[in-house]
């Protein structure tokens, strides 16, 4: 078996034997792009040398020790590391292998890059990973640059970035690419795709004088260009003051100033931009997918020295071929839900599923959930394709002011206006057919709107009467599902079941019974308003509402914590308090729209430990008090804003905004209980895919029940292969786990997080409960961790669900990076008395643990008090 090879003779396939990167630059060779001359030592080389030597037995007695992730564990065993294969011997053949191949290649300096299996891939580009070394101008030193290169695969810094990203390290193993180094005048890097906003449709371009080094290292600013697809047009242009620049010396590679005279000067002409970007799309194209290429030029001539997937950008949702033109598509996960997490296999397809009823109303074509293609997945998170109701540009104000946007989500409201100005031109160029559409579906309308007007008229006229009448058309739901899980024949009969369109139309329908009284706050507020000196009264008729179930659930666990504490017990599964709990509220989890998401019946420690946690800080009291004082300040509220208003002689407005507040407390409080409905449906359905699961294990299909969750209803009805897919859909939800999904992503690939801000660098968001709290700072990514939440702590966090509802009695305040007035955090940080601001850009990197800072829930604005305060 061969371990050293020309690098012309490596391919895509040799991934391998030939690590990442040499398969991508051999690829390269055979596309006839212009890539150095060199060789590929293969990764067998490595295993053969380690053996050799016996260094096999001791790294893998080192590597151990990476488990504990801690950066002084982390150095010295890559210190171990270097310094044993830095003393071993190469055995002979592989010595005069390599030799061999080093004279014919002729060079006087060649460049020795690492190329492990694990680097350059699609998921994960380990830039700047693993050690290269230029100019390198003897064999022996050849020799010890290769040994160099496999002890970067233990570096410090490889393993860290290993750990962070999941790569096992049984699959790592380090090949070596040698090439000649190619003196060049001037190198940069170009992006096929602008790596900075995520569009496909631009290229981004640097380059500076010089070797690559310099601007690799950091050590130059190199000019920039953006080039428009598909001609290259250069739309940007950056000439930076380039004073220094990476050279061959005697010693390897070293930094010298830049004449004067080219400092200013652009690096590249207009010909070389256009032939760069020329051989740009050539390398994407091959590749299928956009690269980060590495490139120098020397004597005119340019080279590509490297490339690889860029593997930072967001997927884009796919669009059917025949909807051309720009295309606006919205993180329904995270403006409907406050999501901010991937969905599982199963929890995609089922949420996708929950459309096709009411979307089959309107176009009896659509067969599966995958006809669609307006709501479609990307990175694990669903995304609703907008672009045709938001052609006519008199509709914008309508969309943007609807309660979705403008209560649940305002910063994504604020980021789709800037979206829309910026691409006026191109979205209102096709003609609106949204009217047509509405003529065309008059009938199916009315099927859904005209049942929902007339629950809205039964509230408006009994909210007492509307609410038994909701909770009894709701609670009816769940028993309709076990129903019909009792009739199912067979497998298919009971995925058939997996289906909540029609809760879609009808579940979701009863909230009609609310829609009188949404904007009743907001309606008693502008009357009373020109009668009143202050209106921030009305903040508090909003705080603790009856009748709202995840109020309920936390005002149990609170008298949970007050009765075991009071009786000497810490809370246990045989606690007959805990497992009332779990009876009545189990079905919750801590991502409830995710059907596949354990449940806290199934996984009952959160509960457990917040139990705890309440009696640790003694919260319980402060928590019952708070919401009893709340009932008692809202109805004070009430009775003195309608004072006000008929000592001003106001009769007739006190006795309307009277009404307005107590219709309101009345019914509103039901706002949650369609969401809890739903987590009850989703425990029904659970146990349906457990028995299926365990149907597919006796078959030989799978191998563990619960493995049923990584699949799509679809994947389990063709019944195909589900052992590899099971295994596919974890990666790619592990990998999903990492991304950062994009409020707003375009078709062009452009990905808007935030809306552009004003520039003024206050740390300002949008104020959703009133109160001002200085406390410590505590960053918490999931409601599991909610043990380190002492009392007083000001909780910092992306968004929240209903799971976190428990841990806001122990919050002294709260700062998220999602959400609007009335998004769950926002509702129940009202109902508990907790001042609470939204809407943070990157809450969750700006503050630290251990700052103070203090949360202004009236003006929305946050200070830092106190920074780097140890724990």
């Amino acid at each position: 078996m061969k371990l050293v090879e020309k690098l012309e003779k490596i391919g895509e396939g040799d991934l391998n034997i030939a690590g990442g990167k040499a398969a991508n630059l051999g690829a390269m060779v055979r596309a006839g792009l212009p890539v150095p001359e060199g060789f590929v030592v293969f990764t067998r080389a490595y295993y053969e040398f380690m053996e050799a030597n016996n260094l096999i037995e001791r790294t893998q007695g080192l590597l151990e020790g990476t488990k504990r992730n801690e950066k002084f564990v982390l150095e010295e065993i890559s210190r171990e590391i270097k310094t044993l294969l830095e003393g071993g011997e190469f055995p002979e053949k592989l010595r005069k292998e390599i030799e061999g191949y080093y004279r014919e290649l002729g060079s006087t300096a060649v460049a020795v890059r690492s190329s492990a299996t694990a680097e350059d891939l699609g998921d994960s580009s380990f830039a700047g990973q693993y050690d290269s070394f230029l100019n390198v101008t003897s064999f022996p030193d050849l020799l010890n640059y290769i040994k160099l290169c496999w002890a970067s695969l233990w570096s410090e810094r490889a393993i860290a970035y290993r750990v962070k990203t999941g790569v096992i390290e049984d699959e790592l193993a380090p090949g070596v690419i040698v090439q000649d180094l190619v003196d060049g005048e001037k190198s940069g890097i170009l992006f096929s795709a602008n790596p900075v906003n995520g569009r496909r449709d631009q290229m981004l371009l640097n380059s500076s004088w010089g070797l690559g080094e310099a601007i690799v290292n950091g050590e130059v600013s190199p000019d920039q260009w953006i080039l428009e697809k598909p001609e290259g047009t250069i739309s940007r242009e950056e000439i930076q003051e380039k004073d220094l620049m990476s050279i061959r010396t005697d010693g390897g590679i070293g930094v010298v100033p830049v004449h004067s005279d080219k400092q200013g000067q652009p690096s590249l002409s207009k010909e070389e931009i256009a032939e760069l970007f020329d051989l740009g799309k050539k390398v994407e194209d091959y590749f299928r997918a956009p690269q980060d290429i590495e490139w120098t030029c020397k004597r005119g001539k340019f080279y590509l020295v490297q490339s690889r997937p860029i593997t930072s950008l967001y997927p884009v949702p796919p669009t059917p071929e025949d909807k051309k033109g720009l295309r606006v598509h919205i993180n329904f996960s995270l403006v409907s839900q406050g999501m901010q997490e991937p969905l599982t296999p199963i929890g995609e397809s089922a949420l996708k599923r929950m459309f096709l009823y009411p979307a089959r109303m309107f176009n009896k074509d659509i067969q599966n959930e995958e006809d669609l293609w307006w709501f479609a997945p990307a990175g694990g998170r669903m995304y609703l394709d907008m672009t045709d109701a938001l052609r006519n540009e008199k509709r914008w104000k309508d969309i943007i002011n609807n309660e979705l946007f403008s209560d649940q989500e305002p910063i994504t409201a604020r980021a789709l206006i800037q979206v829309l100005e910026r691409n006026k031109e191109e979205l209102t160029g096709e003609k609106s057919r949204m009217f047509s559409w509405i003529l065309r579906n008059i009938i199916p309308l009315l099927k859904i709107l005209t049942p929902m007007a007339k629950k809205a008229l039964y509230g408006k006229l009994s909210q007492e009467k509307a609410r038994k009448k909701a909770l009894q058309e709701w609670d009816e739901w769940p028993g309709k599902i076990e129903k019909q899980w009792k009739k199912a024949k067979n497998m298919e009969e009971k995925l058939d079941i997996i289906d909540l369109s029609k809760y879609t139309v009808e579940g979701f329908g009863i909230l009609s019974y609310l829609a009188p009284v949404m904007q009743n706050v907001e309606k008693a507020r502008k009357m009373a308003g020109p009668y009143l000196e202050d209106a921030s009264e009305f903040d508090l008729v909003v705080q603790a509402l009856p009748h709202n179930i995840t109020t309920e659930m936390g005002l149990e666990l609170m008298r949970i914590a007050e009765k075991l504490d009071n009786e000497g017990r810490q809370p246990s599964l045989e606690d007959r308090e805990i497992q009332d709990f779990l009876a009545r509220y189990g079905t919750r989890s801590n991502q409830e729209i995710d059907l596949g998401i354990p449940q806290w019946k199934e996984e009952p420690e959160y509960i457990l430990e917040l139990v705890q946690s309440y009696i640790d800080n003694q919260s319980y009291s402060k928590g019952l008090d708070n919401f009893a004082r709340g009932e008692r300040e809202a109805e004070q509220a009430i009775e003195n804003i309608t004072g006000k208003l008929e000592k001003a002689g106001q009769l007739k407005k006190a006795r309307k905004v009277e009404r307005l507040l107590r219709d309101y407390r009345r019914l509103f409080g039901l706002r949650e209980q369609s969401k809890f409905i739903l987590t009850r449906i989703h425990s029904i359905f659970r146990d349906i895919l457990k028995e299926i699961g365990e149907e597919l294990v006796s078959r030989g299909k799978l191998d563990d029940m619960m493995d049923v969750f990584f699949l799509r209803l679809g994947e389990i009805k063709e019944g195909q292969n589900l052992k590899a897919l099971v295994q596919k859909n974890r990666e790619e939800y592990k990998k999903n786990l990492a991304l950062t999904a994009p409020r707003i992503i375009l078709s062009t690939g452009e990905s808007i997080f935030y809306p552009e801000e004003d520039g003024d660098g206050a740390i300002k968001g949008i104020p959703v409960s009133a109160g001002v709290c200085e406390g410590p700072v505590r960053v918490l990514s999931s409601p599991e961790e909610g043990s380190k939440l002492k009392k007083g702590d000001i909780l910092v966090t992306r968004g929240t669900n209903p799971a976190w509802t428990p841990l806001f009695i122990n919050a002294g305040a709260l700062i998220m990076e999602t959400g609007g007035p009335i998004s769950h955090g926002s509702v129940v940080a009202r109902e508990y008395g907790v001042p609470a601001v939204v809407g943070i850009k990157d809450a969750t990197t700006r503050f630290q643990d251990g700052q103070v800072v203090r949360v202004n829930g009236e003006t929305g604005a946050v200070e830092i008090m106190k920074e780097g305060v140890s724990e």
